[in-house]
């Protein structure tokens, strides 16, 4: 049996109030990483005010404690220790990388700004005022609107997954929503930290753990996650940017989520479609053989049951119709006759490789422990993914190739110039236009 990576010991405990532990030594070298992870994100956020939790992310590293937004920054500035976030759909991650020699210096900030917020309103108006900045460009942007329209179609607008913060929605939150956003979900029986890097386990129990011991809350209110969805035929949208020379294309439909038992065979599958690069059906077809594009790629956005399979290229609008048949001729292959033996031998070779990749460094070993947590895998995941996916036969892959993508339930987003692109879609499907302001 092949093995990609040993985990080094890790220590691993969950705290009377629920927070789950994992230490990590590694005294090879001298930095020491701290991350935590919440089990909710933006699928959370209160209808009617999406938007929220970016919000109370970019808040909570604005003061820690008894020290202001600019008095934090600066601390952590002359300890050489920065901080990094993420924002996802049905997670959050706040951590802080440091040199080991600071761990008592600065382990105080971080934790205050975990259990202790300061939540100035100055602060939050700057935040807020850069969101919107933010949005005010986004609503121009073509793949950011063909994104838009996607999701929308293909979850509907009661669907976590089909809500989107907007202007409005960012305008009316108000730093007592998310104070109350932070107090529901930021609580530690949510949380998973890791620690990992230059430090005895030990002493670090000794010193710290009475502090997140004292991290207390209680709420009844779940932290969500979006269920599959199924649309049952091919829709076509068309979003009229009059000013564009290039139409922005976006295709796809539903996909297995995280927890899927054949998620592997899937992410194969989508590896030789068009998330493979030059190497992929797609881009050897649409971009290298026929010249209609620069770049086409295929990507699986997966939440723990939610999925979704994409598509996505941008062409001159006059070249539409032709990407399109070129894009839907080779999906129509794929899905009727698979794919070959050295398609999934070279795959299989770029995905541990690229696991293994993944694994360079203490700060992305904590990562995917908090992956491998978050998804309930045990650390065996990790360690035998090389004969987990040696394991995967050319009959499974083909197999989830006809059981997860379609050629017929497609649902196709178009941003252009309708006078130049609508007499090319009519042929597509079902058609319906819209105009890139109106409101979705």
């Amino acid at each position: 049996m092949n093995t990609t990576y040993v985990f080094p010991p890790i220590h691993e405990s969950i705290l009377d109030n629920g927070l789950r532990v994992l230490l990590v030594p590694d005294t090879e070298q001298d930095g020491l990483v701290v991350a935590a992870q919440f089990r909710l994100g933006t699928f959370s956020d209160p209808v009617g005010l999406e938007g929220t939790a970016e919000l109370c992310m970019g808040l909570i590293q604005k003061g820690s404690g008894e020290l202001s937004a600019e008095q934090t920054a600066e601390k952590l500035e002359f300890a050489g220790a920065s901080l990094f976030s993420d924002v996802g759909e049905e997670h959050l991650g706040l951590g802080i990388r440091m040199l080991c020699q600071k761990e008592e210096e600065i382990l105080p900030v971080f934790w205050n700004m975990l259990l202790n917020p300061r939540f100035e309103q100055h602060e939050f108006t700057r935040i807020q005022r850069e969101m919107v900045t933010s949005l005010q460009a986004e609503t121009v942007d073509p793949g950011i609107i063909a994104n838009r329209y996607f999701y929308r179609t293909l979850a509907g607008k009661d669907h976590p997954a089909g809500r989107f913060y907007t202007l409005n929605s960012v305008k009316k939150t108000g730093i007592s929503d998310v104070k109350n956003f932070y107090e529901t979900f930021f609580l530690p029986q949510n949380c998973i930290l890791v620690v990992a890097g230059n430090f005895d386990p030990e002493k670090f129990r000794n010193r710290w753990f009475d502090i997140l011991s004292k991290w207390t809350g209680i709420s009844e209110t779940k932290p969500v996650y979006a269920l599959p969805v199924q649309v049952p035929s091919r829709v076509v949208k068309l979003i009229d940017k009059p000013t564009l020379t290039q139409a922005s294309i976006m295709i796809g439909h539903a996909a297995p989520g995280e927890l899927f038992a054949h998620r592997n065979e899937v992410a194969l599958s989508n590896y030789i479609l068009g998330a493979g690069n030059f190497s992929s059906r797609l881009m050897s077809r649409v971009r290298s053989a026929d010249g209609k594009t620069y770049g086409i790629s295929s990507q699986i956005a997966s939440e723990r049951q939610f999925g979704a399979f994409s598509i996505t290229t941008s062409t001159q609008n006059s070249q539409l119709g032709g990407v399109l048949k070129s894009i839907l001729e080779v999906l129509d292959d794929f899905c009727k006759n698979g794919v070959s033996d050295s398609e999934l031998e070279k795959a299989k070779q770029f995905v541990t490789g690229n696991m293994a990749f993944q694994l360079e460094g203490i700060g992305n070993i904590a990562e995917k422990l908090l992956w491998l947590r978050f998804y309930d895998r045990p650390n065996s995941y990790i360690e035998n993914f090389d004969s987990i996916i040696d394991q995967i036969t050319l009959e499974g892959v083909n197999q989830a190739i006809r059981d997860h993508f379609s050629v017929e339930n497609l649902i196709i987003v178009v941003v252009g110039k309708k006078v130049e692109l609508l007499p090319q879609l009519k042929e597509f499907g079902p058609l319906s236009v819209y105009h890139f302001r109106d409101k979705i």
